[in-house]
Protein backbone atom coordinates (compact mmCIF):
# COMPACT_ATOMS: atom_id res chain seq x y z
CA UNK A 1 0.00 0.00 0.00
CA UNK A 2 1.58 3.28 -1.34
CA UNK A 3 1.12 6.34 0.11
CA UNK A 4 2.87 9.97 -0.25
CA UNK A 5 2.86 13.33 1.48
CA UNK A 6 2.72 17.05 0.09
CA UNK A 7 3.61 20.12 2.12
CA UNK A 8 0.39 22.77 2.31
CA UNK A 9 2.07 25.46 3.62
CA UNK A 10 5.31 27.50 1.75
CA UNK A 11 8.71 27.01 3.08
CA UNK A 12 9.68 28.15 6.41
CA UNK A 13 6.04 28.52 7.86
CA UNK A 14 4.77 27.65 11.37
CA UNK A 15 3.42 25.57 12.19
CA UNK A 16 4.21 23.00 9.38
CA UNK A 17 1.46 21.23 7.70
CA UNK A 18 0.79 18.56 4.99
CA UNK A 19 -1.55 16.83 3.27
CA UNK A 20 -0.89 12.98 3.59
CA UNK A 21 -2.46 10.51 1.10
CA UNK A 22 -2.48 6.86 1.76
CA UNK A 23 -3.62 4.07 -0.91
CA UNK A 24 -6.08 2.02 0.60
CA UNK A 25 -6.82 -0.41 -2.62
CA UNK A 26 -10.55 -0.56 -4.19
CA UNK A 27 -14.01 -1.07 -3.02
CA UNK A 28 -16.86 -3.18 -3.52
CA UNK A 29 -17.74 -0.94 -6.70
CA UNK A 30 -13.79 -1.33 -8.22
CA UNK A 31 -12.85 2.18 -7.82
CA UNK A 32 -9.72 3.13 -6.06
CA UNK A 33 -10.32 4.29 -2.46
CA UNK A 34 -7.57 6.84 -0.69
CA UNK A 35 -7.14 7.83 2.81
CA UNK A 36 -6.47 11.32 2.97
CA UNK A 37 -5.42 13.62 5.95
CA UNK A 38 -3.98 17.13 7.14
CA UNK A 39 -1.51 17.05 9.72
CA UNK A 40 -0.05 19.55 11.57
CA UNK A 41 4.33 18.97 12.23
CA UNK A 42 7.65 18.10 10.73
CA UNK A 43 8.07 16.69 8.07
CA UNK A 44 9.61 13.36 9.42
CA UNK A 45 6.80 13.28 11.82
CA UNK A 46 4.16 13.72 9.07
CA UNK A 47 6.04 10.47 7.06
CA UNK A 48 5.59 8.70 10.16
CA UNK A 49 2.31 9.12 10.59
CA UNK A 50 1.78 7.56 7.14
CA UNK A 51 3.84 4.96 7.80
CA UNK A 52 1.20 4.15 10.81
CA UNK A 53 -1.61 4.76 8.94
CA UNK A 54 -0.07 2.33 6.16
CA UNK A 55 0.37 -0.44 8.62
CA UNK A 56 -3.19 -0.04 10.24
CA UNK A 57 -4.19 -0.78 6.59
CA UNK A 58 -2.43 -3.49 6.46
CA UNK A 59 -3.11 -4.86 10.00
CA UNK A 60 -7.12 -4.14 9.22
CA UNK A 61 -6.52 -2.27 12.32
CA UNK A 62 -7.49 1.51 10.41
CA UNK A 63 -11.05 2.51 11.36
CA UNK A 64 -12.67 5.76 9.37
CA UNK A 65 -12.77 8.73 11.35
CA UNK A 66 -16.36 9.72 11.98
CA UNK A 67 -17.66 13.25 10.77
CA UNK A 68 -18.74 14.75 14.05
CA UNK A 69 -20.26 17.93 15.62
CA UNK A 70 -19.00 19.26 18.90
CA UNK A 71 -22.23 18.44 20.23
CA UNK A 72 -22.53 14.82 18.61
CA UNK A 73 -18.68 14.37 20.38
CA UNK A 74 -19.61 15.70 23.70
CA UNK A 75 -22.60 13.16 24.31
CA UNK A 76 -20.15 10.34 22.86
CA UNK A 77 -17.45 11.71 25.39
CA UNK A 78 -20.07 11.61 28.01
CA UNK A 79 -20.86 8.68 27.69
CA UNK A 80 -17.91 6.55 27.30
CA UNK A 81 -15.81 8.51 29.32
CA UNK A 82 -18.18 10.24 31.55
CA UNK A 83 -20.24 7.88 33.15
CA UNK A 84 -17.29 4.54 33.83
CA UNK A 85 -15.02 7.53 35.58
CA UNK A 86 -16.41 10.75 37.06
CA UNK A 87 -18.52 10.67 40.44
CA UNK A 88 -21.96 10.61 39.83
CA UNK A 89 -22.02 14.41 40.98
CA UNK A 90 -19.33 15.57 38.67
CA UNK A 91 -20.91 13.62 35.67
CA UNK A 92 -24.59 15.22 36.75
CA UNK A 93 -22.39 18.88 36.69
CA UNK A 94 -20.91 18.02 33.55
CA UNK A 95 -23.93 16.67 31.99
CA UNK A 96 -25.73 20.24 32.59
CA UNK A 97 -23.17 22.37 31.58
CA UNK A 98 -22.64 20.76 28.50
CA UNK A 99 -26.43 20.43 27.11
CA UNK A 100 -27.28 23.12 29.06
CA UNK A 101 -24.66 25.50 27.36
CA UNK A 102 -21.80 24.54 25.37
CA UNK A 103 -23.75 22.49 22.90
CA UNK A 104 -26.36 25.15 22.83
CA UNK A 105 -24.15 27.30 21.63
CA UNK A 106 -21.16 25.63 19.59
CA UNK A 107 -22.50 22.24 19.32
CA UNK A 108 -23.38 22.43 15.99
CA UNK A 109 -19.66 23.25 14.52
CA UNK A 110 -17.85 20.33 13.21
CA UNK A 111 -15.28 19.23 16.03
CA UNK A 112 -12.25 19.58 13.97
CA UNK A 113 -13.14 23.30 12.75
CA UNK A 114 -13.62 24.30 16.42
CA UNK A 115 -11.65 27.33 16.66
CA UNK A 116 -10.07 29.10 19.91
CA UNK A 117 -11.90 32.55 19.34
CA UNK A 118 -15.15 30.82 19.05
CA UNK A 119 -14.62 29.37 22.48
CA UNK A 120 -13.24 33.29 23.57
CA UNK A 121 -15.95 34.79 22.46
CA UNK A 122 -18.24 31.96 24.21
CA UNK A 123 -17.24 32.84 27.32
CA UNK A 124 -17.33 36.32 27.02
CA UNK A 125 -21.10 35.85 26.08
CA UNK A 126 -22.04 33.63 29.24
CA UNK A 127 -20.04 36.46 31.29
CA UNK A 128 -22.20 39.57 29.86
CA UNK A 129 -25.74 36.60 29.39
CA UNK A 130 -25.50 33.64 30.03
CA UNK A 131 -28.02 33.01 32.51
CA UNK A 132 -31.01 30.31 31.20
CA UNK A 133 -33.58 32.68 32.35
CA UNK A 134 -32.14 35.63 30.66
CA UNK A 135 -31.24 38.19 34.15
CA UNK A 136 -28.18 38.56 33.73
CA UNK A 137 -24.52 36.88 33.20
CA UNK A 138 -22.72 33.89 34.68
CA UNK A 139 -20.01 34.38 37.55
CA UNK A 140 -16.55 34.28 36.19
CA UNK A 141 -15.87 31.09 38.36
CA UNK A 142 -18.89 29.20 36.59
CA UNK A 143 -17.46 30.53 33.15
CA UNK A 144 -14.07 29.05 35.05
CA UNK A 145 -16.09 25.59 34.96
CA UNK A 146 -17.42 25.61 31.57
CA UNK A 147 -13.86 26.04 30.34
CA UNK A 148 -12.66 22.98 32.59
CA UNK A 149 -15.50 21.08 31.16
CA UNK A 150 -14.60 21.47 27.60
CA UNK A 151 -10.98 21.49 27.70
CA UNK A 152 -11.03 17.93 29.60
CA UNK A 153 -13.41 16.27 26.58
CA UNK A 154 -11.33 17.83 23.94
CA UNK A 155 -7.98 16.82 25.79
CA UNK A 156 -9.45 13.41 24.96
CA UNK A 157 -10.71 14.33 21.43
CA UNK A 158 -6.55 14.89 20.93
CA UNK A 159 -5.85 11.59 23.09
CA UNK A 160 -8.53 9.63 20.87
CA UNK A 161 -6.60 11.23 17.65
CA UNK A 162 -9.84 13.09 16.78
CA UNK A 163 -7.77 16.40 16.82
CA UNK A 164 -4.66 17.28 16.30
CA UNK A 165 -4.73 20.13 18.79
CA UNK A 166 -7.19 21.26 21.56
CA UNK A 167 -8.35 24.52 21.01
CA UNK A 168 -9.19 25.04 24.58
CA UNK A 169 -5.53 25.10 25.18
CA UNK A 170 -5.10 28.38 23.37
CA UNK A 171 -8.39 29.93 25.33
CA UNK A 172 -8.02 32.09 28.70
CA UNK A 173 -10.45 31.48 31.12
CA UNK A 174 -12.04 34.12 33.32
CA UNK A 175 -9.97 34.55 37.01
CA UNK A 176 -12.78 34.89 39.52
CA UNK A 177 -11.29 36.97 42.67
CA UNK A 178 -11.31 34.64 45.67
CA UNK A 179 -14.58 34.96 47.35
CA UNK A 180 -14.25 36.54 50.90
CA UNK A 181 -14.04 33.60 53.71
CA UNK A 182 -16.63 34.29 56.08
CA UNK A 183 -15.18 32.53 60.19
CA UNK A 184 -16.19 32.70 63.43
CA UNK A 185 -13.92 33.78 66.37
CA UNK A 186 -14.06 32.48 69.89
CA UNK A 187 -16.67 34.59 70.63
CA UNK A 188 -18.28 33.83 67.99
CA UNK A 189 -18.06 29.86 68.37
CA UNK A 190 -19.11 30.58 71.77
CA UNK A 191 -22.11 32.29 71.24
CA UNK A 192 -22.93 29.56 67.87
CA UNK A 193 -22.86 26.93 70.37
CA UNK A 194 -25.15 29.07 72.97
CA UNK A 195 -27.72 29.50 70.19
CA UNK A 196 -28.25 25.67 68.68
CA UNK A 197 -28.52 24.18 72.08
CA UNK A 198 -32.40 22.83 71.92
CA UNK A 199 -31.85 22.76 67.66
CA UNK A 200 -32.67 19.63 66.18
CA UNK A 201 -29.25 19.70 63.97
CA UNK A 202 -27.01 20.56 67.31
CA UNK A 203 -24.62 18.07 67.00
CA UNK A 204 -23.35 17.86 63.20
CA UNK A 205 -23.05 21.62 63.79
CA UNK A 206 -20.98 20.77 67.07
CA UNK A 207 -18.89 18.03 64.90
CA UNK A 208 -18.67 20.17 62.17
CA UNK A 209 -17.17 23.21 63.78
CA UNK A 210 -14.88 20.86 66.34
CA UNK A 211 -12.92 18.46 63.31
CA UNK A 212 -13.59 21.11 59.93
CA UNK A 213 -15.18 17.82 57.91
CA UNK A 214 -16.91 18.65 54.47
CA UNK A 215 -21.33 18.60 54.82
CA UNK A 216 -20.80 15.32 52.28
CA UNK A 217 -18.13 13.73 54.93
CA UNK A 218 -20.34 13.91 58.15
CA UNK A 219 -23.73 13.52 56.41
CA UNK A 220 -22.25 9.97 54.68
CA UNK A 221 -20.53 9.05 58.81
CA UNK A 222 -21.47 5.86 59.58
CA UNK A 223 -20.65 4.25 62.73
CA UNK A 224 -18.46 1.29 61.82
CA UNK A 225 -15.63 4.24 60.99
CA UNK A 226 -16.35 6.05 64.27
CA UNK A 227 -14.60 4.98 67.40
CA UNK A 228 -15.53 6.93 70.43
CA UNK A 229 -13.16 4.96 72.69
CA UNK A 230 -10.40 6.15 70.65
CA UNK A 231 -12.03 9.48 69.85
CA UNK A 232 -11.49 9.30 66.00
CA UNK A 233 -13.42 9.32 63.10
CA UNK A 234 -12.20 7.44 59.77
CA UNK A 235 -13.34 9.17 56.65
CA UNK A 236 -14.36 6.41 54.32
CA UNK A 237 -17.50 7.95 52.36
CA UNK A 238 -19.90 11.11 51.71
CA UNK A 239 -22.92 11.89 49.90
CA UNK A 240 -24.86 13.50 48.27
CA UNK A 241 -28.05 14.56 46.42
CA UNK A 242 -28.25 14.66 42.28
CA UNK A 243 -31.51 15.63 41.01
CA UNK A 244 -33.11 12.96 39.26
CA UNK A 245 -30.80 10.41 41.05
CA UNK A 246 -31.38 11.30 44.76
CA UNK A 247 -28.62 10.21 47.43
CA UNK A 248 -25.64 8.59 45.95
CA UNK A 249 -22.63 7.66 48.23
CA UNK A 250 -19.40 7.81 47.29
CA UNK A 251 -15.05 7.53 48.30
CA UNK A 252 -14.37 10.54 49.38
CA UNK A 253 -12.98 13.28 46.37
CA UNK A 254 -9.29 12.46 46.83
CA UNK A 255 -6.82 10.07 48.24
CA UNK A 256 -5.73 12.56 50.83
CA UNK A 257 -9.58 13.31 51.87
CA UNK A 258 -9.42 9.27 53.13
CA UNK A 259 -8.06 10.21 56.63
CA UNK A 260 -8.52 10.00 60.31
CA UNK A 261 -10.06 12.53 61.85
CA UNK A 262 -9.07 13.06 66.11
CA UNK A 263 -12.39 14.11 68.10
CA UNK A 264 -12.21 16.71 70.73
CA UNK A 265 -14.85 15.95 73.55
CA UNK A 266 -17.32 18.52 72.03
CA UNK A 267 -17.44 16.31 69.00
CA UNK A 268 -17.27 13.08 71.34
CA UNK A 269 -19.62 13.97 73.43
CA UNK A 270 -22.31 15.40 70.65
CA UNK A 271 -21.26 11.88 68.59
CA UNK A 272 -22.34 10.06 71.78
CA UNK A 273 -25.39 11.69 71.93
CA UNK A 274 -26.13 11.11 68.51
CA UNK A 275 -25.83 7.32 69.03
CA UNK A 276 -28.52 7.37 72.16
CA UNK A 277 -31.19 9.04 69.58
CA UNK A 278 -30.25 6.52 66.53
CA UNK A 279 -30.90 3.97 68.68
CA UNK A 280 -34.04 5.48 70.57
CA UNK A 281 -35.63 6.00 66.36
CA UNK A 282 -34.98 2.28 65.73
CA UNK A 283 -36.58 1.17 68.54
CA UNK A 284 -39.68 3.84 68.07
CA UNK A 285 -40.12 3.04 64.43
CA UNK A 286 -39.30 -0.61 64.45
CA UNK A 287 -36.71 -2.17 62.30
CA UNK A 288 -39.24 -2.92 59.49
CA UNK A 289 -39.31 0.77 58.27
CA UNK A 290 -36.47 1.83 59.53
CA UNK A 291 -34.02 2.58 56.79
CA UNK A 292 -30.83 1.32 58.24
CA UNK A 293 -27.75 2.61 56.63
CA UNK A 294 -25.67 2.87 59.34
CA UNK A 295 -25.43 6.76 59.44
CA UNK A 296 -24.75 9.13 62.38
CA UNK A 297 -26.46 12.26 61.11
CA UNK A 298 -29.65 11.19 59.66
CA UNK A 299 -33.57 11.91 60.12
CA UNK A 300 -35.29 10.04 62.34
CA UNK A 301 -36.12 6.89 59.92
CA UNK A 302 -32.66 6.40 59.22
CA UNK A 303 -32.88 8.07 55.84
CA UNK A 304 -29.34 10.75 54.78
CA UNK A 305 -30.49 14.18 55.15
CA UNK A 306 -31.01 17.08 52.49
CA UNK A 307 -27.64 18.56 52.04
CA UNK A 308 -30.09 21.72 50.52
CA UNK A 309 -32.22 21.68 53.68
CA UNK A 310 -29.06 21.38 56.15
CA UNK A 311 -27.35 25.16 54.77
CA UNK A 312 -30.75 26.30 54.83
CA UNK A 313 -31.40 25.51 58.80
CA UNK A 314 -28.13 26.34 59.53
CA UNK A 315 -28.32 29.77 57.57
CA UNK A 316 -31.08 30.46 59.60
CA UNK A 317 -29.48 30.09 63.10
CA UNK A 318 -26.53 31.90 61.39
CA UNK A 319 -28.40 35.22 61.36
CA UNK A 320 -28.38 35.25 65.47
CA UNK A 321 -24.36 35.39 65.32
CA UNK A 322 -21.72 37.89 63.30
CA UNK A 323 -20.89 37.66 60.21
CA UNK A 324 -24.52 37.19 59.24
CA UNK A 325 -23.65 35.42 56.02
CA UNK A 326 -21.93 32.66 57.46
CA UNK A 327 -22.51 29.50 55.40
CA UNK A 328 -22.42 26.04 56.86
CA UNK A 329 -18.89 25.16 55.01
CA UNK A 330 -17.31 28.26 57.20
CA UNK A 331 -17.75 26.34 60.06
CA UNK A 332 -14.93 23.94 58.41
CA UNK A 333 -13.09 27.65 57.22
CA UNK A 334 -13.73 28.40 61.12
CA UNK A 335 -12.18 25.13 62.15
CA UNK A 336 -8.99 25.81 60.02
CA UNK A 337 -8.49 29.01 60.91
CA UNK A 338 -9.05 28.15 65.02
CA UNK A 339 -6.11 25.70 64.91
CA UNK A 340 -3.61 28.23 62.46
CA UNK A 341 -4.52 31.05 64.85
CA UNK A 342 -3.10 28.98 67.80
CA UNK A 343 0.13 28.09 66.20
CA UNK A 344 -0.56 24.20 65.03
CA UNK A 345 1.36 23.36 62.14
CA UNK A 346 -0.08 24.15 59.21
CA UNK A 347 0.75 20.16 58.02
CA UNK A 348 -1.56 18.99 60.75
CA UNK A 349 -4.29 21.27 59.68
CA UNK A 350 -3.86 19.88 56.06
CA UNK A 351 -4.31 16.55 57.50
CA UNK A 352 -7.17 16.84 59.29
CA UNK A 353 -9.09 19.15 56.43
CA UNK A 354 -8.12 16.11 53.57
CA UNK A 355 -6.35 18.48 51.43
CA UNK A 356 -4.45 17.43 48.93
CA UNK A 357 -1.55 19.15 49.21
CA UNK A 358 -0.14 22.28 52.12
CA UNK A 359 -0.33 24.25 49.24
CA UNK A 360 -3.91 24.11 49.24
CA UNK A 361 -4.35 24.77 53.00
CA UNK A 362 -1.45 27.86 52.71
CA UNK A 363 -2.89 29.13 49.96
CA UNK A 364 -7.00 28.99 51.54
CA UNK A 365 -5.80 30.33 55.05
CA UNK A 366 -3.20 32.68 53.68
CA UNK A 367 -5.04 35.63 55.80
CA UNK A 368 -4.09 33.80 59.24
CA UNK A 369 -0.41 33.91 58.20
CA UNK A 370 0.94 37.13 59.15
CA UNK A 371 -0.70 37.16 63.00
CA UNK A 372 1.11 33.72 62.84
CA UNK A 373 4.53 35.05 61.62
CA UNK A 374 4.33 37.59 64.71
CA UNK A 375 3.92 35.72 66.69
CA UNK A 376 7.04 33.27 65.80
CA UNK A 377 8.97 36.40 66.01
CA UNK A 378 8.10 37.10 69.39
CA UNK A 379 8.74 33.73 70.30
CA UNK A 380 11.87 33.35 68.73
CA UNK A 381 13.06 36.64 69.93
CA UNK A 382 11.98 35.80 74.01
CA UNK A 383 13.96 31.90 73.44
CA UNK A 384 17.48 34.22 72.51
CA UNK A 385 16.94 36.61 75.85
CA UNK A 386 15.64 39.67 73.31
CA UNK A 387 13.48 42.06 74.36
CA UNK A 388 9.97 41.79 71.86
CA UNK A 389 10.67 44.97 69.80
CA UNK A 390 13.94 46.69 68.61
CA UNK A 391 16.80 46.19 70.70
CA UNK A 392 20.41 46.30 70.53
CA UNK A 393 21.19 43.15 71.98
CA UNK A 394 20.18 40.61 74.26
CA UNK A 395 18.40 41.43 77.88
CA UNK A 396 21.42 41.23 80.41
CA UNK A 397 20.06 39.06 83.69
CA UNK A 398 20.02 41.58 86.35
CA UNK A 399 22.12 40.03 89.31
CA UNK A 400 20.23 39.27 92.66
Amino acid sequence: MSGHIKRITPEGVKPEKWRIVVEAGRGADRKRKRIKKVFVGSERAAKNEMVRLRAELKAGLYVEPQKWTLAQYLEHWLETYGKPNLAPSTYASYERIIRKHISLALGQTWIEKVHPMQIQAYYSKKLQNGRRDGTGGLSARTVQYHHRVLREALHHAVKWQILMRNPADACEAPRPSRPEMSVLDAEGVSTLLKSIQEHPDRDIFITAIFTGMRQGELLGLRWQDVDLNKRVVRIQQAVGFIPKLGFVFREPKTKRSRRQVVLPQMAVDAIARRKIQVTTDKLFIGSDLYKDHDLVFCNNAGAPLDPSGLSRRFKKIATKVSPPKLRFHDLRHTHATMLLSQGIHPKVVQERLGHESINITLDTYSHVLPGMQEDAVAKMELALGFESGPQVGPKQAKNK
